[in-house]
Formats: C-alpha cells, sequence, structure tokens
C-alpha cells in the first residue's frame, strides 16, 4: 500500500483487506498470494487496515501544487464486499474529501454497488471512477448492471482475459470511458492460464472504432 510504480496508478489505498472468490478470475489471486506471503494472515476475513490516514496527507500536498494523482483502492479486497459495510460510509468520506485525488474503485461485486453508494452521490462524485471486471462472456452483465449507476467515468478491465470476449462485448461498451486488458500473472510462478493476444487485439479494435481509451 502506498506509491506505486503502476504507469496507470499513483498510488494503491487499502481501507481494508481480505476477500473471496466469486467467479473465474479469483482462481490464481494476486491480492491473496500477496497478503498471505507479507501478512501470513487468514486472507477471507476482511479486516479494517491502519492507514485511513494517508489519502489525507497526500491531498494536502497535492492541493498546495494543484495537481492529480490517481489511487486504486482495495487492491488487497473489493471494495463492495459486504463484510466492509461498517467501514463504507468513512470511505466514501475520505474519498470526498480528497479532491485533488482521482479513486480507480473496482469491483467483481457488481450487485451490490447501487445499494453502498454515499447518500449524496447524486450523478457521482467527480474524482470517482467506477469499474467492473469481466474476465469471461459470461460476467458481461457487470457491466450492463454499472451501466445504470450514475457515475463520472465507468470503466472495465478484463484482466485475467480468459477467453475471447468478442463479438459480445461490442453490445456491453456503451457508457464506458476506459477499457483495459491484461492477462494472469500466476503470482510468480509458472502456473497461469494463458491469454491469447488476438483476444486482446479484438478488444482494442473495438475500442479504437468507439473512440475509447484501451490500455493493455
Amino acid at each position: 500500500m502506498g506509491k506505486t510504480t503502476s504507469e496507470v496508478y499513483d498510488w494503491t489505498q487499502n481501507f481494508w483487506v481480505g476477500c473471496q472468490p466469486v467467479s473465474a478470475g479469483c482462481l490464481h489471486c494476486y491480492a491473496r498470494a500477496d497478503y498471505q506471503e507479507f501478512k501470513r494472515d487468514n486472507f477471507d476475513k476482511v479486516v479494517r487496515t491502519k492507514t485511513w490516514g494517508n489519502p489525507l496527507s497526500w491531498q494536502k500536498r497535492l492541493a498546495k501544487t494543484g495537481k492529480v494523482e490517481k489511487v486504486f483502492t482495495c487492491s488487497w479486497s473489493d471494495f463492495f464486499h459486504p463484510d466492509a459495510d461498517q467501514w463504507r460510509a468513512e470511505a466514501w468520506s475520505v474519498i470526498k474529501n480528497t479532491p485533488n485525488l482521482l479513486w480507480q474503485v473496482l469491483t467483481k461485486r457488481a450487485e451490490f454497488i447501487a445499494d453502498r453508494l454515499p447518500e449524496d452521490w447524486g450523478e457521482g462524485y467527480p474524482n470517482v471512477c467506477l469499474g467492473v471486471t469481466v474476465e469471461m462472456k459470461k460476467y458481461l452483465w457487470r457491466m450492463d448492471t454499472l451501466r445504470k449507476i450514475p457515475a463520472k467515468a465507468r470503466y472495465m478491465i478484463a484482466e485475467p482475459l480468459l477467453e475471447d470476449l468478442m463479438p459480445d462485448l461490442e453490445q456491453h461498451v456503451e457508457g464506458f470511458h476506459q477499457i483495459m486488458v491484461g492477462g494472469e500473472s500466476g503470482n510468480g510462478t509458472n502456473d497461469f492460464r494463458p491469454m491469447n493476444e488476438q483476444w486482446a487485439r479484438n478488444i482494442r479494435n473495438l475500442c479504437v472504432a468507439k473512440q475509447i481509451p484501451f490500455y493493455f
């Protein structure tokens, strides 16, 4: 948690850690492997972290320069996990009060988003981009669920991409502002499911045609 070398995010912030598998993409979960290597705790139990003050310190620094930086939240959990309901309102408050941080909020639990937004969400917080993971065609419904929810920006991550999402994906991209694609890492081992490069090219070509920013 903290500064990252990612080309996509400047920071990671976990308000809580821990999760359980919900779909095919969870089989070789990088977060579970990383957490258990460093913490050696039970990843199935969702627990609150002690790093809640970090975003406020980042905000204080950025406010002086007017710069905006990106934060990926819950890289070791799921922001909409039901076991974190007791802390989520406080997390939304931190997010709302850090306007110089652009929060990337990703979930595989799209069905829980609508009931777990803050009361003053309105058409969406200006510094929040809501996203869903879609690793196979049978999870494209997550995009449809997210599309119905007001948001200033929406994105989809096809990672790990486990099959060709085309041509079905074309019917689900309306209302999305970015699509990202990646393969499975295997958690530092050779135990990963291979991704056909043409699957990624097919999504890239769709994004070009639809003028949707694409990142691989």
